[in-house]
């Protein structure tokens, strides 16, 4: 859509939506790297150099823990700087990772690369989502985090694509790397610092803030599980079931083009019956295509089904953050955004691990017992919620 027919639709001031459009290319083009790149080439050239399926779902992990621990920084950080510093350590922390993984995934340099970009990921997360959110005018929230969520899944569609096409090629990759950080390291300079909302300080007030949002917890990991388990999996299980990882990336491919497309789709639900009642519909989704998934094999139905689960993927995580965005009622705060992703980095870090090891004890089975369990147990939990 051309630039103003967009400000005309969403009567977004032309200064705020020059804001706006910077954070959305900033963060689609870190995306591409951060997600859609490593979650998927991180165990897959790891495993290709000869160090084993569950070498590189461990080593995807520990690139999700060091998200989860610089997340209880994330807020100190963004209190003292401008958005320039944070996205320069983000970009240079992706553009290491990929070149170490590209010409020395054998060497001892890729766990320190790994954790540099681990924590780099989380520092360009909170402060895209937190400056989406603070720029978004009040009426229009749900259109504005919606569209970025789009732009989110089709970064993580283009990784699996961008390996397919260019994975043997570690100029190409470590290129593609580079440009993308410029990218955002450029974008920086024109955008505003994040207002932090004064929120408690200490380990009892973040506990606080923890039980007090326990269903956001449960949503968000839940997101991060099954979309990373995915992401590293799927290349996996083709690999050992055709002989080729071609399969699995695009099946890669299809899940997150599922929640790509389908975001407006999503917001509109939510403007109707509230992220609640959204991300309850998604973990049906869940429930209703696991067992599917694993007789469905590669082909046409195989990819229905996960575009299906993609959807609810993806509604799971937008419907956290709209949540987190309403404050039920409190204002926004940055502190439960980053609740929301931290656990969807915790789902994130025990997601590969689950998923490699389950992969290799029961073959094509492992993804839809992991969905079954996740989604099951949320359910009833949320109920109790409710409940309560």
């Amino acid at each position: 859509m051309p630039a103003r027919l967009f400000l005309k639709s969403t009567s977004i001031p032309p200064a705020t939506a020059m804001s706006l459009a910077l954070v959305n290319l900033a963060s689609f083009v870190s995306q591409v790297i951060q997600i859609g790149v490593i979650d998927t080439l991180l165990p897959l050239a790891l495993t290709n150099a000869g160090l084993g399926e569950q070498h590189g779902g461990m080593m995807l992990s520990l690139y999700w823990i060091a998200d989860l621990v610089g997340g209880f920084f994330v807020a100190a950080i963004l209190r003292k700087t401008h958005p320039v510093i944070p996205l320069l350590i983000s970009s240079a922390s992706f553009c290491l990772l990929i070149a170490v993984v590209m010409y020395a995934p054998q060497s001892v340099w890729v766990l320190p690369a790994t954790l540099f970009a681990g924590v780099g990921l989380i520092l360009r997360w909170v402060i895209c989502d937190g400056l989406i959110v603070q720029l978004a005018p009040r009426d229009k929230v749900g259109r504005v985090v919606g569209f970025h969520e789009t732009l989110m899944g089709l970064g993580i569609v283009l990784g699996p694509i961008l390996i397919g096409w260019l994975g043997d090629d570690a100029f190409a990759m470590s290129g593609l790397a580079v440009l993308a950080g410029v990218i955002a390291f450029a974008c920086a300079f024109f955008l505003p610092t994040i207002e932090m909302a004064s929120t408690g300080k200490g380990a009892g007030a973040a506990l606080r803030r923890w039980m007090d949002n326990w269903d956001l917890v449960v949503i968000a990991l839940v997101a991060g599980f099954v979309e990373i388990c995915f992401l590293s999996v799927l290349p996996l299980q083709a690999q050992r079931d055709t002989g080729l990882a071609d399969a699995g990336l695009w099946m890669a491919a299809v899940f997150v083009f599922g929640g790509t497309v389908c975001q407006p789709l999503v917001g509109y639900i939510s403007d109707k019956a509230g992220p609640t009642k959204l991300a309850s519909l998604c973990f049906g989704l869940l429930l209703i295509g696991a067992v599917p998934m694993a007789v469905a094999g590669y082909g046409v139905i195989a990819a229905s089904i996960q575009f299906m689960l993609g959807v609810a993927v993806a509604g799971l995580y937008t419907a956290a953050v709209l949540i987190a965005a309403s404050g039920r009622g409190q204002g926004y705060q940055v502190g439960v955004l980053v609740i929301v992703s931290q656990s969807y980095t915790l789902g994130a870090i025990v997601g590969p691990s689950a998923g490699t090891s389950l992969l290799v004890m029961v073959g094509s089975w492992a993804l839809p017992v992991l969905v079954l369990g996740a989604a099951g147990l949320s359910i009833g939990l949320l109920m109790l919620r409710r409940q309560s």
